[in-house]
């Protein structure tokens, strides 16, 4: 009996461990639907821009979005995924929403309106253009933070649905407006590519209560200084991991030459499209994370093993066809250099196993151990790239240090994710102090 017992209920935590994967999956692919939509949509904006527009707006309006879109990064202070991680067990999810809205607005209002200065203090940029520039700067770095806010949300509250339909009419509609405003000049362009922010974000803001409940019966008090630590933590992660990607480029060009710098960011462009899969299936993976509370060995194995399942076969037919990808994406000039291609491929298969561990680190609420990743992550792949430097080695090689840090902070963080001690977050309500 207690034999027939055993086997029935291994089968019933098999059957619950697949439903669980299964949910995540859908979940997940309904982020990869809006993460290519505002990728692919916003390209297509770029491209009708240069078409219809001098190249002096298309290339002040970029700036601006580029200035604005890192201000909201900053700004957004991790947030976000604090509230993923929070807000399922907060006694009143819709205050800690509303807290993070004014406290991320506040913060991008005043980066809004810095950021843009020394680029439209330049002569290019006439006089009567300024103020509606600094304007429309302001309405999109703070459109922006509060989009990435209700994208948490949403994913949090299981609709992920939501966010991707909000995100493709974002992309619909400023393309449409673009159409409409060809002889508006740099500020018609700017406007278009940020007006329509407000009524998706307005349309969000009148779905989220319909997702989360003004009171939680299960829930715990939760202010906004609780998840200040952990939000903290990814801050300080994320902007560790972009470092490499926000200087590698502009190093490029400083000890090679614009070409080179050139092919050296088209290949880095097509390793991160090749993240987007990873990134949604743990971003959903974090979701249900942070529902239960806790992370079972099975489906983190069942998430690695599907992003391993996606990202193998494609990455060994991008490394097969990189001299044909090469041509095609950069012209017959871009073909000698298919090992960018190659080696930034590469790089994507340990990152997207790293986004696993660091979905363990969060659902186990240990902000100090996502900040040391991001840091060896910076470290480990800029020592490589200066080794390279140094030994004189060709461009072309330098990706490696992208292989060779996603492979350290691979290693680093599954090392801490089985070392707890000493690396979680501060107060009692930490899983691992239960």
């Amino acid at each position: 009996m207690s034999a027939e017992r055993r086997v029935s209920l291994g089968k019933r935590t098999r059957g619950r461990s697949d439903a669980a994967l299964d949910s995540v999956t859908r979940q997940g692919f309904w982020v990869l639907v809006g993460l290519v939509s505002v990728s692919g949509l916003g390209f297509a904006f770029w491209i009708l821009a240069a078409h219809l527009f001098p190249a002096e707006a298309v290339g002040i309006a970029g700036s601006l979005v580029s200035l604005s879109t890192f201000g909201a990064a900053f700004a957004v202070l991790g947030l976000d995924a604090g509230l993923v991680r929070f807000a399922p067990h907060a006694l009143h999810p819709r205050r800690l929403i509303r807290s993070v809205v004014v406290v991320t607005g506040l913060l991008a209002g005043g980066i809004g309106v810095l950021l843009p200065l020394f680029i439209l203090s330049m002569e290019a940029v006439g006089s009567g253009a300024r103020v509606p520039l600094i304007g429309l700067s302001l309405a999109f770095t703070i459109g922006t933070v509060w989009t990435f806010v209700m994208n948490g949300a949403f994913i949090a509250a299981r609709k992920a649905q939501i966010a991707a339909a909000e995100l493709c009419a974002y992309g619909l509609l400023k393309i449409v407006l673009l159409l409409v405003v060809p002889a508006a000049g740099v500020v018609g362009l700017f406007a278009a590519y940020t007006i329509p922010l407000f009524p998706v974000m307005l349309t969000g803001f009148v779905l989220l209560p319909r997702t989360w409940p003004g009171e939680n019966p299960n829930g715990e008090p939760h202010a906004l200084r609780d998840i200040a630590g952990l939000s903290v933590g990814n801050w300080l992660s994320a902007f560790g991991y972009a470092i490499p990607y926000l200087c590698g480029p502009a190093l490029v060009l400083y000890f090679f030459d614009p070409t080179t710098a050139a092919f050296f960011f088209i290949a880095l462009q097509l390793g991160e499209i090749l993240n987007y899969g990873s990134d949604a299936l743990t971003k959903s993976l974090f979701a249900h994370g942070s529902r239960e509370d806790r992370l079972a060995g099975a489906l983190k194995a069942g998430v690695r093993n599907r992003i391993l399942l996606v990202l193998t076969p494609v990455v060994a037919l991008g490394i097969v066809l990189a001299s044909f990808v090469a041509s095609a994406v950069g012209g017959p000039a871009f073909r000698p250099h298919a090992l960018m291609i190659q080696l930034f491929l590469l790089a994507t298969i340990p990152r997207g196993l790293y986004q696993v561990v660091l979905v363990e680190l969060n659902v186990d609420r240990r902000p100090r151990a996502l900040a040391l990743c991001g840091g060896v992550f910076a470290c480990a792949t800029m020592a490589g790239f200066a080794a390279g430097l140094l030994l004189h080695a060709t461009a072309d090689v330098l990706p490696a240090a992208w292989v060779g840090g996603g492979l350290g902070v691979l290693l680093f963080s599954r090392h801490l994710a089985r070392r707890p001690v000493g690396l979680t977050t501060w107060g009692s309500n930490n899983p691992q102090n239960r």
